[in-house]
């Protein structure tokens, strides 16, 4: 079985892991903890999703060969492990040339499906303080005009089959690591 080099860290309640539009040099598996993933998008941080734990996360740029889109905040006290670029792409070199070519084109496809997700969010929220027909804690999309909803739900379910194909990759790349070496 190959071995993946990394190193575990402890972070701190509200300690920034991974902050938005750095260079990334490491890949992220939070071991214990949560946190919050956050992403500016006019000024404005919109939490775009909640870590638990043995979530991957940071992996994205590498794929995308783009600098941070999301910052990650610990959400209590959490041990990650890091795993550098270099290992981590190291290990996708090893996968079938389509494989790679499909999980990078995923990786930007999410990319620009979270920035179109980020953006009605805000739009959303600036709608809401101007004519306070929405209340954001008991979102109801029914009350928001029928092009709108189409448009969320697509970005939605396009979000959720990104985010699906993703973790089957991922599933089958942690199952051809786990296997003992042919060689």
């Amino acid at each position: 079985m190959e071995v993946i080099v990394s190193r575990t860290r402890k972070v701190r309640d509200g300690e920034i892991i991974v902050q938005e539009d750095t260079w990334p040099y490491y890949a992220y598996i939070l071991k214990e903890g949560k946190a919050r993933v956050f992403k500016n998008v006019d000024g404005k941080q919109v939490l775009i999703g909640l870590l638990g734990e043995r979530d991957i996360f940071g992996e994205i740029a590498f794929l995308g060969k783009t600098k941070r889109t999301v910052s990650v905040i610990a959400d209590g006290d959490a041990i990650v492990e890091m795993i550098t670029r270099d290992t981590f792409m190291d290990c996708i070199d090893k996968l079938p040339r389509n494989v790679q070519a499909r999980l990078c084109t995923m990786a930007i496809d999410l990319t620009r499906m979270s920035e179109i997700y980020c953006r009605l969010v805000v739009l959303l929220q600036n709608r809401n303080a101007e004519t306070k027909i929405l209340n954001m804690n008991s979102f109801e999309i029914e009350k928001i005009p029928e092009f709108m909803r189409r448009v969320v739900d697509t970005v939605n379910r396009r979000h959720s089959g990104v985010v699906e194909g993703l973790n089957i990759l991922s599933s089958q790349l942690e199952k051809k690591q786990s296997r003992p070496l042919n060689n």
